[in-house]
């Protein structure tokens, strides 16, 4: 799975997901500081990686639903928490394994990633489905 890490995920995150067979890059290794969110949406494009933020409404009126585009390649939210240099490597073990797991399903899809009771949740937004529970 290719995989586009946004300016606010630490970099440190790479070599995880890595570890886990994808192909990542962090945005500031094409980019410098302070791209617009509609660059850094086009880079995710044109190298059809999946996209991880910490920011994800800024990204969310850029798919579908809310236009007519007629592919992406993914969004992953990390929504309502930080992720800090004491929890980015489980955070990313478990968005690694989901993406192993996901494959190319993950096209056109926007997923949310909540921490819950020392777990992490990853519940699909759009479209509509069910959430996945993964402990840590």
């Amino acid at each position: 799975m290719k995989i586009l890490l946004d300016e606010n995920i630490t970099a440190k995150a790479v070599p995880v997901l890595e570890k886990y067979g994808h192909d990542v890059i962090h945005v500031l290794n094409r980019f410098s500081t302070g791209r617009s969110d509609e660059d850094v949406f086009q880079l995710a494009l044109e190298e059809q990686r999946v996209l991880i933020t910490l920011n994800g409404k800024d990204f969310l009126i850029l798919i579908p639903p809310m236009t007519e585009l007629e592919l992406h390649y993914g969004l992953i939210w990390l929504r309502g928490f930080l992720v800090t240099k004491k929890t980015y490597q489980s955070v990313m073990d478990v968005i690694g394994s989901f993406l192993r797991d996901k494959g190319d399903s993950i096209k056109n899809t926007y997923y949310a990633v909540r921490q819950k009771d020392g777990s992490y949740e990853i519940i699909q937004r759009y479209p509509k489905s069910a959430k996945v529970f993964i402990e840590i």
